[in-house]
């Protein structure tokens, strides 16, 4: 298996519940949806599949088969948004956090694609939250 692991979701079809699509590179999802977005403020080039979450807005998860080293993740959110990595007795490990808004359409400082990564070993389970807003996952990855 190789050490750093991409998830590429453009063979998925719009509107596809992501769940356990990649299990044969030992991860499952949670409440993800694969979209193309339309709102010009989560715009991303035509043609480019996105993460978003749903049907719980703002929480994406991840659960690994086997402990995972990193985690790591171009990011678009209406608004905070962390990223934290639990070992297999649900112990939060490390988190990773965007304070604020990173739209296309608002006049945050934050670039429009902001990564989050969590890198310590033991990850069983990952979850990108946004507190009372969306996000998207423009590109993923994980290793181990």
């Amino acid at each position: 298996m190789p050490s750093c692991i991409r998830i590429v979701l453009e063979n998925l079809k719009s509107f596809e519940v992501l769940e356990h699509q990649f299990q044969h590179w030992g991860v499952t999802f949670s409440n993800a949806i694969i979209i193309e977005p339309s709102n010009p403020a989560f715009a991303v080039p035509q043609g480019i599949k996105v993460l978003m979450g749903s049907p719980q807005s703002g929480i994406i998860e991840m659960n690994f088969t086997s402990p995972v080293n990193f985690v790591s993740a171009l990011i678009r959110s209406s608004c905070r948004t962390t990223l934290s990595a639990y070992n297999q007795n649900e112990e939060l490990l490390a988190k990773d956090e965007m304070l604020t808004s990173n739209l296309l359409d608002s006049d945050s400082i934050i670039p429009s694609n902001t990564e989050l990564t969590v890198n310590v070993e033991n990850i069983h389970k990952v979850v990108f939250y946004t507190f009372d807003g969306q996000l998207i996952i423009v590109d993923l990855s994980f290793g181990f």
